[in-house]
């Protein structure tokens, strides 16, 4: 393939991240100054402009596959942003964050009749109990953020494939 080529075959990533990046931050920011929820909306929103600000500059044709991948990689980074805010604040507000979520836990084993459930749920409210919650509750959050981006990703292109590009 000749060098005057290789810029229009496949997705230029230095190109895609420097739109994707900050939209990603933003969507953090907004996700925790709104509500968790919004994160839903957020993303793909956010994905949308993102992909389409990309294929202004690069108005060549995606498929949906790479459309899937602009995602991921836009989850990907939103899980980072979302990591580094949460790691940072769990560092400043260590106590807080472990009385918050021990009181939580101790909530949801009261509301549990199942004793082995209720034994499950008080080991999490021991500090490697804690650590093991977090950590699976990150790891969902990741997965989360991988299937929202890599699906938006791809039902983006798709459906953009029929408009025409001014």
């Amino acid at each position: 393939m000749s060098p005057e080529l290789a810029p229009l075959v496949g997705i230029d990533w230095k190109s895609f991240l420097r739109t994707a990046a900050p939209l990603a931050a933003l969507t953090d920011v907004l996700t925790m100054v709104l509500h968790p929820l919004v994160f839903f909306v957020l993303l793909p929103a956010n994905l949308v402009w993102a992909i389409s600000r990309y294929q202004r500059r690069r108005p060549i044709p995606i498929g949906s596959g790479q459309g899937a991948r602009m995602g991921a990689l836009m989850g990907l980074l939103s899980f980072a942003f979302f990591l580094a805010f949460f790691l940072v604040t769990v560092s400043f507000q260590h106590g807080q964050y472990r009385d918050i979520m021990v009181s939580r836990i101790h909530e949801i084993a009261a509301q549990n009749p199942d004793p082995q459930a209720q034994q499950m749920l008080q080991w999490f409210a021991t500090p490697d109990g804690l650590v093991m919650f977090t950590s699976i509750a990150l790891v969902t959050v990741f997965l989360i953020c991988l299937v929202i981006g890599t699906g938006s990703g791809a039902v983006v292109v798709a459906l953009g494939k029929g408009r025409k590009r001014p």
